[in-house]
């Protein structure tokens, strides 16, 4: 028997949504829904009531190919444009978005959607067919879908199988019986599914018109088409901007106040101040020095994410595969001093790979505070003893390794310390400094073409196995190829058989943090806060975990 389910399920989540996976850039506020602001007013307002919006941005669009993309640049704006099963509201609830309704069978094995009357922007109806394809596309080895894990994740039916064992499309979890059900079958139950369903890679591919762009699909705004709230009305690659305009053809449409969101891509502090400055932007970034200056100002905004930065060690190269070095790499450097003389943003030294405050458990309590536990703290003498070990090992006392990192302030700054932190404290160790921009970054590190490599990762749901399955042998996302069966034996009883025993599958995800981080096997630098100044004339809801709603923005001046 099953169990309609009408309601908006916001039980389900308290995630970090789309914005902040894969190393997102989202925008974050506090819990007041409210947006802190600079003293100019929001755009001028239309008729209607609707205005647009400008924000800065870190780097420009990689892609709009919602199977593909990775950067959370191309995640925010796909998210405009495009809506998956369920979406946030008004609120900031989890709500029924292209599912009017759906089904849930006692044993959580079976959802049954019913796919609402909606249409994608060139007019043609979004049926079941569409998320059977964009699905079934994802988990397709030939398309090379970064993201084609997060179908094992969901715990969709024999997605492993498909995505990397050669078996038959057709026999994924997940059928049109019409063009308006979309039945999905698990091989075990996932809690967090419905949320799950707001990422981009479950988002709906229509595939006549994906198949008539050919290999052009997705990379320009004249090659994509929108089914969410948006559509791409500006973009071509190297412009350093992107401009969304209001979908008239989006089944709630009335609902969107912002006729238009422009992203401009300002990488330079001052440019982006002055633009800020002189009202030209809605909401920068700001941290260091700057988020000082700024700190009292009713502009300013803080929020504590769940994003990782840490160094990922490719275990391919000579000389990292040793475990003694990589312990005396990870110990070299001091966190705190990154986080409260270059950050300045209150951003915490990362002393654990599962951040604080998220992945609250079966009984209401956050990860970190389950686990009690801390790893890899800064400490430069047991460093240099874990070094001389590594050096009688290895047989030598001389090693270069190269830091590959982002084209940022902050970035750079953070590389240069740690640079001078590690040969301060590890006589012979030389470490040389690759600066690339964010995409070339992340394009190097997923084909392993990297030594020591400065990255984050923030969650795409409100559980530990968003960061921890991604070192798993043969993740696609394990960029330095670290591997140990006693933690992927853990990884699979997290996400197999422990599914419905909640403290077993909590002790063993303890247990695979300790394992990754007394290995060395990714080396923790800091948790993050974001640091904004936003216009105060704007009001704008959140999700629970305080990411913006621009859609939903309204202008104070005129309630």
């Amino acid at each position: 028997m099953k169990k309609k389910i009408l309601t908006m399920l916001t039980t389900i989540c308290m995630l970090v949504t789309f914005v902040t996976g894969c190393g997102g850039n989202g925008s974050t506020a506090d819990g007041n829904s409210t947006a802190a602001g600079s003293t100019t007013d929001a755009k001028e307002t239309n008729a209607d009531g609707s205005f647009g919006i400008t924000l800065a941005v870190a780097a420009e669009l990689s892609s709009m190919d919602s199977n593909i993309i990775t950067s959370g640049e191309s995640m925010g704006v796909c998210n405009q444009t495009m809506e998956g099963l369920y979406k946030y509201n008004e609120k900031g609830e989890l709500v029924p978005g292209m599912a009017e309704s759906v089904d849930i069978s006692e044993d959580g094995l079976t959802y049954t959607f019913t796919i609402r009357d909606a249409k994608w922007s060139n007019g043609t109806s979004v049926t079941a067919h569409d998320f059977e394809y964009g699905w079934k596309r994802l988990a397709n080895p030939e398309t090379g879908a970064t993201y084609a894990f997060m179908l094992m994740t969901a715990g969709v039916k024999n997605a492993e199988e498909v995505c990397y064992g050669g078996g038959d499309l057709d026999s994924l979890g997940c059928h049109a019986e019409d063009d308006k059900t979309f039945v999905v079958e698990l091989d075990r139950p996932v809690a967090y599914f419905p949320s799950l369903m707001t990422g981009t890679y479950f988002f709906p591919i229509n595939q006549e018109y994906c198949e008539s762009q050919g290999d052009q699909y997705g990379l320009s705004k004249d090659n994509v088409i929108a089914c969410g709230p948006y559509v791409l009305t500006q973009w071509q690659p190297g412009e350093m901007k992107s401009v969304l305009s209001k979908n008239e053809n989006y089944y709630d449409a009335s609902n969107v106040k912002v006729d238009s969101i422009t992203y401009n891509v300002i990488t330079d502090t001052q440019q982006a101040i002055m633009a800020w400055e002189n009202g030209n932007i809605d909401q920068i970034s700001i941290t260091g020095d700057t988020a000082v200056m700024y700190k009292d100002d009713p502009a300013f905004d803080a929020l504590q994410q769940a994003m990782l930065w840490y160094i990922a060690v490719n275990e391919e190269v000579s000389g990292l595969e040793n475990k003694n070095l990589r312990m005396a790499l990870a110990l070299a450097y001091d966190k705190t001093s990154i986080c409260e003389n270059i950050l300045k943003n209150g951003s915490i030294p990362a002393n654990f790979v599962i951040p604080e405050n998220f992945a609250l458990d079966h009984n209401n309590v956050y990860f970190r505070d389950a686990a009690n536990a801390t790893y890899l703290e800064s400490d430069k003498t047991l460093a240099l003893e874990y070094y001389n070990k590594a050096c009688e090992e290895l047989g030598q006392n001389t090693f270069t390794f190269e830091l590959l990192y982002d084209d940022t302030e902050d970035t750079k700054n953070i590389a240069q310390f740690i640079q001078s932190e590690i040969q301060s404290a590890l006589p012979g160790v030389t470490i040389t400094l690759q600066v690339q921009p964010k995409n070339q970054r992340v394009e190097a590190m997923n084909n392993h073409q990297f030594e020591l490599g400065l990255t984050r990762w923030g969650a795409d749901y409100q559980d530990a196995t968003t960061y921890l399955d991604m070192w798993t042998t043969g993740n696609s996302y394990n960029y330095g190829s670290y591997s140990n069966p006693e933690y992927d034996a853990l990884m699979e009883k997290v996400n197999g058989e422990y599914a419905t025993d909640l403290d077993a599958r909590l002790d063993a995800m303890i247990e695979a943090e300790s394992i990754i981080l007394n290995d060395a096997g990714v080396l923790p630098v800091y948790q993050s806060t974001a640091t904004y100044l936003t216009n105060t004339d704007l009001e704008v809801p959140t999700t629970p975990s305080n990411m913006y709603l621009w859609r939903y923005a309204t202008k104070k001046s005129a309630q």
